[in-house]
């Protein structure tokens, strides 16, 4: 008889260890699409261009999970691209030397979709790379173009 009870008690264990363990999975990261916003005014509250420019689209978003219950700081990114004028995209290729950069930052889809075309090879510049502190914009330049992407990791936005 005490079998009988055993296998009870232990299937019913089994099976809180099992909700348990799935209870314990991090749900799946929600995939956002951030609002592509133009306003170059808004925009000059969190990174300052190195040039003129035509027109700007822009996003600012939240990073990681959406609705954390975990206190702490929040990531935030904002990634643009500029379309320079003509002579500000002269000016800014010619006051620098201008190399390669790495692939491994591109503008998010929303931005890419807004480019006439795809950029094999983004342009970088120690003479802007060394302005960009923490929190301040980093630029590369398309410039078959006259784009410029930038990005900053958790800006300091004033009020």
């Amino acid at each position: 008889m005490r079998e009988a009870v055993r296998t009870p008690l232990l299937a019913g264990t089994a099976l809180l260890l099992a909700l348990a363990a799935t209870a314990c999975e991090p749900a799946e990261p929600k995939q956002q699409t951030a609002e592509v916003r133009t306003d170059a005014q808004l925009l000059a509250k969190c990174a300052t261009l190195p040039a003129e420019v035509e027109s700007v689209h822009w996003t600012y978003r939240t990073l990681g999970v959406q609705d954390s219950r975990v206190p702490g700081p929040t990531d935030h990114a904002l990634d643009g691209i500029a379309r320079l004028t003509p002579d500000e995209a002269t000016r800014l290729r010619e006051t620098a030397t201008w190399t390669p950069a790495p692939a491994d930052h591109q503008p998010p889809a929303e931005l890419a979709a807004l480019l006439d075309h795809p950029v094999p090879t983004w342009l970088r510049t120690p003479v802007l790379d060394g302005q960009s502190s923490s929190g301040a914009a980093h630029f590369l330049l398309d410039p078959g173009s006259d784009t410029l992407y930038f990005w900053a990791l958790n800006p300091h936005c004033a009020d």
